[in-house]
């Protein structure tokens, strides 16, 4: 039987719509220029039959998918047009591992989640010198999401729609995030901007490039050995591919000085282990789950909080949720579980969800998989 992707409810609605952090406004905007074309799924199936039966009726007007689910000690996969090592941009998720290098470097004493901007390089005079290493993490500085140079019509174009269009590297990032006016400092305002800002200061303060610290703290010390951060599109991982956007292909996001907050590519197989990771309490960035100020993503998650990069939120069944995801310019993603029960969702699309794909796609699939249990 066919399912109906509708939320049957206001109230069910106001549950099921899940963060899609990152460049959603800006990645529908170019959804609408470019015209929508129609998008079926790719052909071959991977993985557990069962799960993927569950899950396929839920993705609909998508492509390649690829899908892990844990159950206590147990994971599944299930893809089309792909495998649990295929690989896929994440977008967003990109700041849970900024958030992990941070507790790294809170739990060896090289920095405190008070330290300031100006305690790791001059910042005095500047608007952001007094400004937290918890306040980027939480997105809560007041910073905007991107900066007006990075969203000026130059690397609004090239930048989304062509791997090698961000052109400001990590210090160009860092002079123009700094030379930021703060608005609303305090409150949340989700921000990329924050999280680059944040990557380039614990690099600074550990005396290494962003993705060399990624790469040392935790890249290699978690075997996530599919799991890359390519700056440019020279450091595109081998293997990777073009995704959709409205039904066309798209570059993929080479964010330069911008990466850390939103470049980086993995595999559903690496998301399982960074969640379970995560759920287990094995990986630094677990040490920051304690909510820090509160979220709300109105009109549909009144009640979310933000931690260190981690979203927290309830499903439609009422579970603690920790999630995160992402949008691209051609790419969706998604990790979260809920710690009660131990169940866990990850899983990367190579399209563009449209709006109300995206709510029906995450909220449906975390219902089915979080709250009710995938079929065995």
């Amino acid at each position: 039987m066919e399912h109906d992707q509708r939320p049957s409810s206001p109230s069910q609605m106001s549950r099921r719509v899940l963060l899609a952090a990152g460049a959603g406004l800006g990645t529908a905007g170019l959804l609408a220029l470019v015209g929508p074309h129609p998008v079926s799924l790719a052909s071959g199936r991977s993985g557990d039959p069962t799960l993927l039966a569950q899950v396929e009726p839920y993705l609909r007007g998508l492509n390649r998918v690829s899908l892990a689910y844990l159950d206590g000690d147990a994971t599944r996969y299930a893809g089309i047009g792909a495998n649990e090592r295929t690989l896929f941009e994440i977008g967003s998720v990109s700041k849970t591992f900024c958030g992990a290098v941070l507790m790294d470097m809170v739990k060896t004493g090289e920095v405190t989640l008070d330290t300031t901007v100006n305690e790791i390089l001059d910042a005095n005079g500047l608007e952001l010198a007094q400004v937290t290493l918890r306040e980027l993490a939480s997105h809560t500085a007041g910073l905007p999401d991107f900066t007006a140079t990075q969203t000026g019509s130059r690397n609004t174009w090239f930048g989304l729609l062509h791997a090698d269009g961000a052109h400001q590297n990590a210090d160009e990032t860092l002079a123009d995030v700094l030379d930021q006016r703060l608005e609303a400092r305090g409150g949340y305002s989700y921000s990329t901007a924050g999280i680059a800002l944040l990557a380039h200061l614990l690099a600074i303060r550990a005396g290494v490039t962003y993705k060399e610290l990624l790469s040392q703290r935790i890249l290699k010390p978690l075997s996530l050995a599919d799991t890359h951060l390519p700056v440019t599109r020279s450091g595109l991982p081998k293997g990777w591919d073009k995704g959709l956007l409205g039904g066309r292909p798209a570059e993929p996001w080479t964010l330069n000085g911008l990466a850390p907050g939103g470049g980086m590519w993995s595999t559903s197989a690496d998301l399982a282990t960074w969640m379970r990771l995560t759920r287990d309490g094995r990986q630094p960035g677990a040490a920051g789950l304690e909510p820090v100020a509160p979220a709300p993503i109105l009109p549909w998650m009144p009640e979310a909080q933000i931690a260190i990069t981690w979203a927290l939120a309830t499903t439609v069944g009422g579970e603690d949720l920790i999630f995160h995801s992402g949008l691209t310019g051609s790419h969706h993603s998604y990790v979260g579980y809920c710690p009660r029960t131990g169940r866990g969702l990850a899983y990367v699309v190579n399209s563009v969800p449209t709006g109300a794909q995206l709510v029906t796609l995450q909220g449906d699939l975390v219902a089915a998989l979080l709250d009710g249990g995938a079929s065995t």
